[in-house]
């Protein structure tokens, strides 16, 4: 799937609703404990193993709207098999924007203020919030090799 993939395009995709465990995020927080929140968040859910789950950071659209592509509010969790649903974000099934981003993180924000423009082309409007997943990191020998994948909701009509 990855060779054919073609990370320039910006696509619409329908997806399926799924349930999440998110994590807010604080803005000097330090990564080390972010990361022991999200453990801690998925042991309440039984979650066995992260290297299984996709997982990421979440913008809210209203942000790329602004231009502010840096504050992220909260990191997720899909839950495949949720023994719980008490307590968990229902990332909404519905048309998705989705685009792609290569190499390093620092070059999302030049990705992210071409999706509006798309966007506004398309006579669509974003709602929600941008989910972003690492969709290669297992493969990869450098950082300029990553992909991130992001998708966002489309606002019904």
């Amino acid at each position: 799937m990855l060779r054919s993939l073609d990370i320039a395009e910006i696509s619409l995709v329908e997806k399926q609703s799924c349930y999440l465990v998110v994590v807010d995020t604080a803005e000097n927080l330090p990564l080390e404990q972010e990361i022991e929140k999200v453990i801690s968040e998925t042991k309440k859910y039984q979650l066995r193993r992260l290297h299984d789950a996709s997982y990421g950071p979440m913008l809210p659209s209203e942000n790329l709207y602004q231009g502010n592509f840096s504050e992220y509010t909260a990191l997720y969790i899909e839950m495949s098999f949720p023994v719980s649903k008490k307590g968990l974000h229902l990332q909404p099934a519905g048309t998705y924007l989705r685009a792609f981003c290569k190499g390093n993180w620092d070059k999302l924000p030049k990705r992210y203020k071409e999706i509006p423009a798309y966007a506004k082309k398309q006579g669509l409007t974003l709602c929600g919030y941008a989910y972003e997943t690492g969709i290669n990191e297992l493969v990869i020998d450098s950082i300029d090799d990553y992909i991130t994948q992001i998708e966002i909701p489309i606002k019904p009509e």
